[in-house]
């Protein structure tokens, strides 16, 4: 993501577009970036973590890094969305974490337009769990079936997940 946006930010083409390379991941070209907003669902704090630190590196670029906690975050804000990224963890049997629950069943109990925003899901599991990264699979699908254009590929993560996670920044 950390090169996704740096790319936006300084190779604007001069009509107020980016370029984002489609090399046949359906990519597409985007606005400029003016704002993304970072949403966390989390038991154990590693999904924070993980969204805090990229907000520090989105705005250390000049991108407006609005942080949210999936447990406080006004489910219908949602559609207002320009860039929304997603940090999502799995919990035993592919649950969503607890304080997400909220968000989670919103977004599988309604039919949602969002056609208007980029998105992209970061999932955090544990492959010694049948259904590994399952909730953040679910988020990314549900996201794509709404119209949704993902801007970066869903990326799961094992327990140890900084490598991963980095490649996904």
């Amino acid at each position: 993501i950390n090169g996704y946006l740096s790319g936006l930010v300084k190779d604007s083409n001069g009509n107020g577009h980016a370029v984002a390379s489609t090399n046949g991941n359906g990519l597409t070209p985007i606005t400029a970036v003016k704002k993304i907003t970072l949403a966390f669902g989390t038991e154990t704090g590693n999904a924070k973590k993980l969204a805090t630190h990229l907000a520090v590196v989105a705005k250390k670029k000049g991108v407006n890094a609005k942080l949210a906690d999936l447990s406080q975050y006004r489910v219908t804000d949602l559609a207002k969305e320009d860039y929304f990224f997603v940090v999502i963890s799995t919990q035993g049997e592919g649950e969503p974490p607890i304080p997400a629950k909220k968000f989670y069943d919103y977004i599988h109990e309604n039919e949602l337009a969002l056609a208007n925003i980029k998105y992209s899901v970061l999932a955090l599991g544990d492959t010694s769990y049948p259904m590994f990264c399952k909730t953040g699979e679910d988020v990314d699908a549900r996201f794509e079936k709404f119209g949704a254009k993902r801007v970066i590929p869903l990326q799961k993560c094992d327990v140890d997940y900084e490598e991963d996670a980095q490649a996904w920044f």
